[in-house]
């Protein structure tokens, strides 16, 4: 994915052919909210909300939502407070689900996070749809499906 990262935020365009479909689609919209923002290149940018590290990996809590909404409301999909756990043995996506619980919607290959300019960085982060990930997509896609790359970045402090 091209361009920079805030300090301390998530960058992600979802699926391209997902968010185009719905931003063409006769009725169809794309709404950043409560504090993710549109960014360039079609991502979506999410604030990072807390760092937390502990022996087996880092879990990134991110702020905002993305909903994408389509067909009357019988496409309607919400991307709502974002978590990254990066562990030695890869990485997984999860979502605040509809009864408050985690919803992990995508898994990455391990990758070593890299240092820049006060940064801790994970760049390009391939994400596949998970089992769970193909209900919030409302079944159009294959469990392992891959989506567009993530980038993540943590202030070092």
């Amino acid at each position: 994915m091209s361009g920079t990262v805030r300090p301390g935020a998530l960058r992600w365009a979802v699926k391209d052919s997902f968010v185009h479909y719905v931003r063409v689609i006769a009725g169809g919209s794309c709404e950043a909210l409560d504090g993710a923002e549109p960014g360039t290149g079609g991502a979506f940018v999410f604030p990072l909300l807390a760092a937390e590290e502990d022996s087996e990996g880092r879990t990134l809590s991110f702020g905002g939502a993305v909903r994408f909404q389509a067909h009357h409301g019988f496409l309607d999909v919400e991307l709502r407070d974002l978590q990254l756990r990066l562990t030695e043995g890869g990485g997984a996506l999860s979502i605040r689900g509809a009864d408050d619980g985690r919803v992990t919607v995508a898994t990455t290959a391990p990758a070593a996070p890299v240092q820049e300019a006060g940064l801790v960085r994970w760049p390009a982060l391939v994400p596949y749809l998970t089992e769970a990930g193909v209900a919030v997509f409302g079944d159009v896609y294959a469990a392992g499906s891959e989506f567009a790359p993530i980038d993540a970045a943590v202030l070092i402090n």
